[in-house]
């Protein structure tokens, strides 16, 4: 009833997922140093502090701390960019996939412009990009495409919420240990202004994290709302799909980037279970 089976593990599209992970791959690095500037020098820098040093010293942490936080901020904002290119891809992808139209406002690039920047060896080399979505050959094209669409969202709702309550956890522990020993160890001023400033890199990308993680929800929330309602039509038309496209390119760009090794963590079980939701979604077209 579809080719997408076949379609999608054709070598222009594929070398399209290879682009767009590689621009994710980046994102995910970048994403880690964020971190690491941000939480993890802090710890460091915070215990360094426990042990007599020299004033001087004492001035370099307070550098440090405020450099940090500046290079933090910087970071997620372009890291922000870094998404929508990687998303621009993927919504490229997608398009050209199920056979839409292109949205020149959201990717001005051409189809030719994204498979040259993708022969590059570095980026043919990555594996592991064939069967992207888990299509059933005998659902109707419109649904299947609307099924694809939906694993968007369903493929890492749950992760998204570990992630979350993972860097959550580490943040506020670190903030915690970093208070206690400044208020137990009973340090001196000119020490006790240092934790200040080594707390305000942690500070600073908890919050942005945090802020980041509710938009990731309510824009999750808002597009789940919309494949409810596509859900009880009968007949989707093309031009809906392709209007729930672009929707969810504006979901892809600004979502907080899972590092890679947290994913791989759960990657075969989030597999078995889009598997399975599909096979289910497949009988249910069958049946109706």
């Amino acid at each position: 009833m579809n080719n997408f089976n076949d379609k999608q593990n054709t070598p222009e599209l594929l070398s399209l997922l290879k682009l767009q992970r590689h621009k994710y791959n980046i994102v995910s690095y970048v994403s880690t140093l964020n971190f690491s500037l941000s939480v993890v020098l802090p710890i460091i820098l915070s215990i360094i502090g426990l042990f007599k040093i020299p004033d001087n010293c004492i001035s370099y942490i307070n550098y440090i701390g405020a450099v940090c936080t500046i290079i933090c901020l910087w970071l997620s904002s372009t890291l922000k960019t870094m998404k929508e290119n990687a998303a621009k891809v993927q919504y490229v992808f997608d398009v050209q996939l199920f056979g839409f139209k292109q949205n020149e406002f959201i990717c001005n690039s051409t189809m030719n412009d994204l498979l040259t920047l993708s022969n590059k060896e570095k980026i043919q080399k990555l594996k592991g990009l064939e069967n992207w979505y888990s299509i059933k050959n005998n659902l109707k094209t419109n649904d299947a495409i609307f099924s694809c669409q939906q694993q968007n969202i369903r493929w890492d709702k749950k992760l998204r919420r570990i992630f979350l309550y993972f860097v959550l956890s580490i943040s506020f522990v670190s903030l915690f240990v970093i208070t206690s020993i400044a208020i137990l160890k009973n340090l001196e001023f000119n020490i006790l202004w240092s934790y200040i400033f080594i707390l305000m890199p942690i500070i600073a990308y908890s919050i942005s994290f945090i802020f980041s993680s509710i938009d990731d929800i309510k824009n999750q929330n808002e597009l789940v709302g919309i494949f409810n309602s596509y859900k009880n039509k009968k007949n989707l038309s093309i031009k809906e799909l392709s209007s729930l496209e672009e929707k969810i390119f504006h979901y892809r760009k600004g979502l907080v980037k899972i590092p890679n090794w947290f994913f791989c963590i759960f990657r075969k079980s989030m597999q078995k279970e889009a598997d399975d939701y599909s096979e289910i979604e497949s009988d249910n077209y069958t049946k109706s």
